[in-house]
């Protein structure tokens, strides 16, 4: 292996052999991802590799990486790295998970890889649907990297906190379902303008006619009661 990689951008090395330490020493120098430069510190693998090219070509795109000298240790001969005593280190925490984890996002890579490229040949429809997928899918990614972040720290999947109680129409306050009937309006001419919460929407309106029903009759109650 050469020495150092004169004028390397993330730009030249995606049009190299995009040899991997070459790579992952420019991602080290130009990432800001601390968790992917641990991950790419492991070594070369299908994962590790499709992200890395993956990473650096979004760099490439954003103009990002001037030419850089990177100094790589070099290797005499065959022989030399048999000298090198490596120092034994412990168990990751939570390393077979881990290695689930770094398995489950592939597809999800891929996906959104598949989806980018397409984005220019199909109709203006297709089109917006391909961008809410690649943006749920990168939503997606980073809870994942969130996760694998915990799981370094603790060895284990986070615990998923307590689901609230559901809002009991019947037994809530007026002031209660005033506060929640304001706010469910609020929601309701947000969505009208995004055809992808057609769902949250209509529930949403169906909330509204429950929850005014119900304000109405114990505004009723209040008025017989003088």
């Amino acid at each position: 292996m050469p020495t150092e990689f004169r004028g390397m951008t993330p730009q030249s090395w995606l049009q190299s052999e995009q040899d991997y330490d070459t790579g992952r020493l420019l991602y080290e120098a130009l990432g800001t991802n601390p968790m992917l430069k641990r991950t790419l510190s492991t070594g070369p693998n299908r994962y590790n590799r499709a992200a890395l090219a993956y990473e650096l070509g979004k760099l490439a795109k954003a103009g990002v990486g001037a030419p850089l000298v990177l100094s790589v240790p070099v290797v005499s001969s065959p022989n030399a790295t048999k000298t090198l005593q490596k120092p034994v280190e412990e168990p990751e925490k939570g390393a077979d998970l881990l290695a689930t984890l770094k398995s489950d996002v592939q597809p999800a890579y891929d996906h959104r890889r598949y989806l980018h490229a397409q984005l220019p040949l199909v109709d203006e429809p297709t089109r917006l649907t391909y961008a809410l997928n690649i943006q749920r899918l990168s939503r997606s990614i980073n809870e994942h990297w969130k996760t694998v972040a915990y799981v370094k720290e603790h060895g284990h999947l986070p615990v998923p906190e307590p689901t609230p109680a559901a809002f009991d129409v019947k037994n809530g306050t007026l002031a209660e379902l005033i506060d929640a009937r304001n706010n469910l309006r609020s929601n309701i001419s947000k969505w009208k303008k995004k055809p992808a919460r057609a769902a949250d929407l209509a529930r949403a309106q169906a909330e509204v006619l429950e929850l005014t029903a119900r304000i109405d009759e114990l505004k009723g109650k209040e008025v017989a009661r003088g």
